[in-house]
């Protein structure tokens, strides 16, 4: 977004200031209550108030440094109005730009959280957000002053308040990076993760001075004109929780250093506090209506205002109201690239994802793009960059921080399914990754599952080559998995299949979108009839395949996705020279798009499982059945050699359930399965329909559904945990 500047004339700015009163703001914090704050702003340049001196806290931080830098009210307003702050409070990096293994990792690990583990010890993110596409974006709006370093050369002297949290000390913080410096500003306790800056870790300035009044004075300000826009204390009765308790704390934390910064105030000063009500500190999405209750607020207290105008034909602030008007300073050529990084992952691997041209004006969406991949690794804390100068040059940095809390992680995944009849199912997954192992961004992980298949598996994913897109999976395995075996359409019984083994693949990723592998799998185990006839078989078991896999994700969400495609093309070759009890073929096409217009999503699937050569035992046999995979059956109750399924289904948003985005839809299935592959006829096949509601919930989706399939079978299904 650009940002245009008109300077002053120095010779009517040297007047103004000779003749007029120091006046300085002090903007208090109050998250999303600050969008008052922008109103107030307005007020003052209608009342043609030069500031000489400017200085915030927390959001105040963020208004103050925008006005500082040369934006005006107007400006301000369309750039808060502007930014999606479910995205911007958000720092997971969009699906569709994750790497394909942790793409992967969505899919096994519901619960969306990492836990540390180092030298024996659970360790935790010291913030819920850790800020990564905040200080983006406001890297974005401050783009026009990005190479300045001294915020006493902003357009209005400028000072964002901090708190060291070690020491419990107010931190001034008057040069450095601006974004970075509104970031630590706003570092909210537990909901933010802290800043470091010149050693110190720094929070939210509102625990030691929510209305800096004493630093523009210390500035130079002879007149104070503090807003205040603090939450005000919550009204406790019988019903209080742990969550407004601490709130209220807070509350009585920031209110104390509030009330001791007004109470300096002087005669001349000028106090301004919006009516905002109980008006959330939280609530982004609503809080621009709280700018017009800024201006009314300034407005009522207009008297006290007007002896500090200056003439009718000073221009209060130099900034313009189109945003659209270029900006003066032209979008800077980028002569180098330096990155600051303390990570295991060598810098050749960052530049290389790095598209800035050299020599090339800076492609901020470009840029912005490049980082949020680098970030997907999910190995760095923060990736930020800035501008500086040497010379004549200006260069691009990449700073890139490591995770405190790692690199060895631990991750969680839950699925549970029920027919409330005869199919119960329960699973826990366990994760441990270590990552990265090397400079390569090798990682090793290990998934330990527990419940109705348990098992255990370990793989070493490796790069072959810094940036490289080649890399090898070596793996192991032990697991167990439950097939039913069928005869006539009826259920005979059903079987435990136990395998350990190993496999090894080489592969090459395609950018974040797919990838294609190829390797050897070899294994053993027993086959064990646990429910049906006894008389069935228990036998020895033993495979030795090759295999070709190709896969395409672009889904940006893998549990209800709303725009992109996933496809799958598989081929496996069992052979008795590999070690095989049989020679068999099979190949799977898995195909799924879904697309969006406004709450309305169209989902169309294909899946063509075939065994086209030879017959394969049981443990390879191909599952069906579920919500999604085949409505009116179980999950996982039929398996077969071959089956086509084709599935048309629509999804519909609505308003959140218990804060859950929720989903009603309904899926229409035309398929069958079939013994053999000559078999196989898609004008004589079944129907199949579901419909469920579905929601986002803490523990991972949930979908609550009835199925039917033609010729009478029928579920009700209840599911956590992924179906697709």
């Amino acid at each position: 977004m650009a940002v245009s500047c008109l300077l002053w004339p120095a010779d009517i700015l040297a007047e103004v200031q000779s003749k007029s009163p120091k006046i300085g703001l002090a903007l208090s914090g109050g998250g999303a209550r600050g969008a008052a704050h922008i109103g107030v702003l307005r007020e003052l340049e209608k009342h043609n108030i030069h500031i000489d001196y400017i200085a915030g806290t927390s959001m105040g931080a963020i208004i103050a440094g925008l006005y500082a830098s040369g934006m005006n009210a107007d400006q301000i307003d369309q750039a808060y109005n502007g930014i999606d702050w479910d995205t911007v409070l958000n720092d997971s990096t969009p699906r569709r730009e994750l790497s394909m293994r942790r793409k992967l990792d969505q899919k096994i690990f519901q619960l969306d959280k990492k836990i540390g583990f180092k030298d024996g010890k659970i360790e935790l993110p010291a913030g819920v957000i850790r800020g990564q596409k905040l200080e983006l974006e406001l890297q974005k709006l401050l783009m026009h002053v990005a190479d300045v370093v001294d915020f006493d050369q902003l357009q209005i002297p400028f000072r964002a308040i901090a708190s060291d949290i070690a020491s419990n000390k107010v931190v001034v913080i008057k040069n450095g990076s601006l974004s970075q410096a509104l970031r630590a500003s706003m570092a909210v306790p537990g909901v933010f993760t802290p800043v470091t800056i010149d050693g110190r870790l720094l929070v939210d300035g509102g625990i030691t001075n929510n209305l800096p009044v004493d630093v523009v004075r210390q500035m130079g300000a002879e007149i104070v004109i503090a807003v205040d826009i603090s939450s005000p204390l919550l009204k406790m009765d019988e019903t209080v929780s742990v969550i407004t308790i601490a709130e209220q704390l807070t509350n009585i934390l920031v209110r104390r250093t509030t009330d001791e910064q007004i109470a300096t105030l002087r005669e001349n000063d000028v106090l301004i506090v919006p009516d905002l009500g109980d008006f959330s500190s939280g609530n982004f999405t609503g809080s621009p209506s709280l700018i017009i209750k800024g201006e009314q607020a300034a407005q009522a207290i207009s008297p006290a205002l007007t002896p500090f105008a200056t003439a009718a034909t000073t221009p209060a602030l130099p900034g313009k109201k189109d945003l659209d008007t270029p900006s003066l300073a032209a979008t800077p050529v980028i002569s180098y690239i330096r990155i600051e990084n303390n990570s295991r992952i060598e810098n050749e691997m960052l530049q290389n994802m790095l598209h800035q041209q050299i020599g090339q004006p800076l492609d901020v969406p470009k840029l912005e793009k490049d980082i949020g991949r680098i970030y997907g690794l999910a190995t760095f804390d923060s990736v930020q960059y800035s501008l500086e100068k040497k010379g004549n040059e200006t260069g691009l940095v990449l700073k890139v921080l490591k995770q405190p809390w790692g690199p060895n992680y631990l991750q969680f995944g839950l699925s549970l399914s029920s027919d409330f009849a005869e199919f119960n199912r329960f699973s826990v997954r366990f994760g441990y990754t270590k990552m990265p192992v090397n400079s390569l961004n090798g990682e090793w992980r290990t998934l330990i599952n527990l419940g109705e298949e348990p098992g255990i598996e370990t793989d070493l994913y490796q790069p072959l080559a810094i940036g490289s897109p080649w890399f090898i999976d070596p793996s192991a395995f032990a697991l167990t998995s439950k097939f039913n075996i069928i005869e006539g359409g009826n259920i005979l019984a059903e079987t435990n299949v136990f395998r350990i083994g190993g496999a090894l693949a080489i592969g090459r990723e395609f950018s974040s979108l797919g990838e294609i592998r190829a390797g050897l799998q070899r294994y053993t185990g027993t086959t064990d009839v646990i429910i049906g006839d006894p008389e069935l078989p228990e036998e020895d078991i033993n495979g030795g395949e090759i295999f070709l896999t190709a896969l395409h994700d672009s889904l940006d969400d893998i549990f209800f996705p709303r725009h992109g495609w996933k496809g799958l093309f598989g081929l496996t070759r069992s052979r008795t020279e590999l070690g095989a009890d049989n020679d068999f073929d099979q190949a799977v096409i898995d195909v799924f798009a879904a697309k969006t217009s406004d709450k309305h999503t169209l989902h169309l699937s294909g899946r063509f499982m075939t065994t086209y050569n030879g017959q394969a035992p049981i443990y390879n046999y191909f599952r069906v059945g579920g919500l999604f995979s085949l409505p009116g059956y179980s999950e996982n109750e039929l398996a077969t050699q071959n089956a086509v399924l084709f599935n048309a289904g629509y999804m519909h948003a609505f308003k959140p359930l218990l804060s859950m985005p929720a989903y009603i839809g309904i899926n229409m299935l035309y398929g069958d399965l079939f013994e053999n592959n000559d078999d196989i006829d898609l004008s004589d096949m079944k129907l199949a329909g579901a419909v469920y509601l579905g929601m986002k919930s803490v523990v991972g989706p949930l979908y609550i559904g009835y199925g039917l399939a033609e010729g009478g079978s029928q579920r009700v299904y209840f599911n956590i945990g992924g179906l697709y």
